[in-house]
């Protein structure tokens, strides 16, 4: 049977949108998956007290919350198997780019975007603003290399010589960022892209 002139063109038409249909779906694949990856760790933390006998350890947080940006201090009580206290917290404007400590630990710096940096006293009170990165940012955060095969970390320390590990079989995402939570180095905290858990060194 041969085909008339008005079906073709239908079935050309049909040809064509269904192509863009695919395409549409490509692009749209594509720009999500880009801004997955621009918008970076969605956690950063520090921490501002290591914890001893005599004290708990005391972290800052910037975090997502029900898509809201805020920076809370936590302190981890060890009584209570760590569990994470909130001392202050204060809602941001915008999603945290980076945060760092003042040199004495008693402020947190705050980059919210590329020219916009907050200085927050311990208690999250707004002390200062600044255009620019500041002269001297902090970190308590430690350089580590991760075995992916075996989801270990390693961290190598100047006073210790082998390495401590921390396991993290328990955990499928990747470390971001690895901090000491303790004066003699048993407890750490670890920042995955998502979320925040506790390892003990071996």
């Amino acid at each position: 049977m041969k085909e008339s002139k008005r079906e073709k063109t239908l079935r050309f038409v049909l040809i064509g949108l269904c192509a863009l249909v695919v395409f549409g779906g490509f692009v749209y694949s594509s720009n999500s998956s880009l801004q997955v990856d621009e918008s970076g760790q969605s956690i950063h933390a520090e921490v501002l007290t290591a914890g001893s006998r005599e004290q708990n350890p005391v972290i800052a947080v910037a975090k997502m919350a029900r898509d809201q940006p805020v920076l809370i201090i936590y302190e981890l009580d060890r009584s209570n198997q760590y569990y994470f206290k909130v001392l202050h917290s204060v809602s941001l404007q915008k999603r945290v780019k980076k945060i760092g400590l003042t040199k004495g630990k008693d402020g947190i710096w705050v980059q919210l975007d590329k020219k916009q940096w907050v200085l927050f006293s311990k208690s999250l009170e707004v002390l200062q603003e600044e255009k620019d990165a500041p002269s001297s940012v902090f970190s308590s955060e430690k350089t580590f290399k991760y075995d992916e095969h075996h989801q270990l970390i390693d961290i190598s320390l100047i006073e210790k010589e082998d390495p401590i590990q921390l396991d993290l079989s328990d955990h499928k995402a990747e470390p971001v960022e690895v901090h000491s939570l303790s004066v003699d180095q048993p407890l750490w905290l670890v920042v995955l892209q998502e979320d925040l858990v506790l390892a003990q060194g071996q």
